[in-house]
């Protein structure tokens, strides 16, 4: 038998910080929260319609139904259940506070369960009453666990004038951290009359990360985070479903297994190359739930595209700089048998590179500001981190030599309690250690892991007032200073 979860924290010289574990709200105590924030006539349109989380785990369970209408299959069973003091603890405050010691969890930032979905409505009233109900339901819920409890607030985001309201309406609450979802639904202006191949057949909506080419201009919405200390996280299924994450009619497993980090990637990508971690370098990235591995993959893809495709690299690609005189004569002297009974070769010879219409601006990285390797390391690494849970053993990647020029990423803890994924809650920090008991993970890289890195994401203003405060004020490493970045 491997240590008890208590037993692993009493052995460790740090607390242990959870940055994303979940609450299953009890919906009667949430209503009249929401009957508040929406006014009596929308609450009761809200209560006849099934909740955003209920449309996305309901649906018919009939194979033939989801076969003609291609609904994919989602987790019909998400919570605790034998476990029935695991599905209590999941709903009370007051319990699950008193069991952290049991679990090995010095503290722990929560999200939603069923206040996903909550940014998903078309319609702005619903969309921020619901958003404001749910917020003002876990501020006051979990008012009285401040010292080892806090929950994360949502953000609606279909513009950034409504994210602002609610971002500053969960700092006068007192939440203490908000999340974004990874993007919403815009209507496309002019949908093309011929098919594109880039379109599904018949779409009429396209999918916004909110930074490179989005919609609006966010970044008021990204200085109102900087200003009001808040770390700029998101978790997937907040708000809408991203395309082409679920497909599959039969199988939820299927569906699940990558679908928060295809989430998180577009969503990452969007605001790196839009150019917000350049002009907002005090701001700190949060992608939960969706593991590290792929973004030791995409700093890579992103350095190795700059070597290839920076403005100057350009031009060793530019059809202008062909020698057509040069060309011509290695195809006279070798390819006989290839322009066999073709007639002007010369003139066809225009055909043969892969040509198209270059954009406006042809500087893929013009919002990043960058003219070497190390901007682009700097401008991704240090300032971004990734949610990994317990038992996720591509963690190590975070720290491999393969990264570019050796940087490590940034894990951080996320237990993922009160969702189907997590058994026996008391097992989770037990069950994060076994990464270091196999070798996977140095106790150095652990402790960054559910120690360091927290404090790095969330800042150390934001343990004040907590049991681990005085650790966190003590800890060199964690909320170290961002690297500067040079103005170019």
């Amino acid at each position: 038998m491997h240590e008890s979860s208590r037993a692993v924290n009493a052995s460790l010289d740090h607390p242990v910080i959870d940055s994303d574990g979940h609450v299953i709200e009890f919906m009667p105590a949430v209503w009249p929260f929401l009957r508040e924030a929406l006014g009596p006539k929308r609450f009761e349109e809200y209560r006849s319609r099934q909740m955003p989380v209920e449309q996305s785990i309901g649906g018919s369970s009939s194979a033939a139904d989801r076969r003609r209408t291609r609904s994919p299959q989602s987790a019909w069973w998400g919570s605790p259940a034998s476990n029935t003091l695991d599905l209590a603890t999941a709903a009370l405050p007051d319990l699950l506070y008193s069991r952290l010691d049991e679990f090995g969890i010095d503290f722990a930032l929560l999200f939603p369960t069923k206040g996903l979905g909550s940014g998903r409505y078309e319609d702005e009233e619903m969309r921020r009453g619901v958003c404001r109900g749910f917020n003002d339901f876990y501020a006051y819920t979990f008012a009285p666990y401040a010292d080892r409890l806090a929950i994360g607030g949502i953000i609606p985001m279909h513009t950034p004038e409504e994210a602002i309201a609610e971002l500053r309406h969960c700092k006068q609450i007192g939440l203490k951290v908000a999340a974004i979802p990874e993007g919403v639904w815009r209507p496309i202006a002019e949908v093309p009359p011929v098919p594109s191949i880039w379109l599904v057949p018949g779409q009429t909506h396209w999918f916004d990360n909110f930074g490179l080419d989005s919609e609006y201009d966010y970044d008021p919405a990204w200085a109102t985070f900087a200003e009001l200390g808040y770390p700029l996280v998101s978790h997937g299924g907040l708000g809408d479903v991203a395309p082409n994450q679920y497909v599959s009619i039969s199988n939820y497993s299927a569906n699940h297994i990558g679908s928060f980090r295809d989430k998180m990637y577009q969503l990452c990508k969007s605001l790196y190359f839009g150019g917000v971690t350049r002009r907002f370098p005090e701001l700190r990235l949060g992608f939960l739930e969706c593991g590290v591995a792929w973004a030791s993959t995409l700093l890579a893809d992103i350095i190795e595209h700059w070597e290839k495709r920076n403005i100057v690299s350009l031009q060793t690609l530019d059809p202008a700089s062909i020698d057509y005189t040069l060309l011509e004569s290695l195809f006279a002297e070798h390819g006989d048998r290839l322009i066999e009974g073709i007639d002007d070769v010369a003139g066809k010879l225009i055909m043969l590179p892969a040509v198209g219409s270059p954009p406006e601006d042809r500087d893929d990285y013009r919002f990043l500001k960058v003219d070497s390797k190390q901007d682009l390391v700097d401008l991704f690494s240090p300032r971004m981190y990734f949610g990994c849970e317990a038992d996720d053993r591509t963690i190590a990647f975070a720290f491999s030599p393969a990264n570019p020029g050796g940087v490590a990423m940034q894990p951080v803890f996320s237990s993922d309690i009160a969702h189907w994924d997590v058994p026996d809650m008391a097992d989770v920090v037990a069950e994060s250690w076994g990464l270091v008991r196999k070798g996977l993970l140095t106790e150095e890289q652990y402790r960054a892991f559910v120690f360091d890195n927290p404090i790095g994401l969330l800042g150390r203003g934001f343990f004040d007032g907590t049991v681990v405060e005085d650790a966190v004020r003590r800890n060199s490493s964690g909320g170290s200073s961002l690297p500067a970045l040079t103005s170019i």
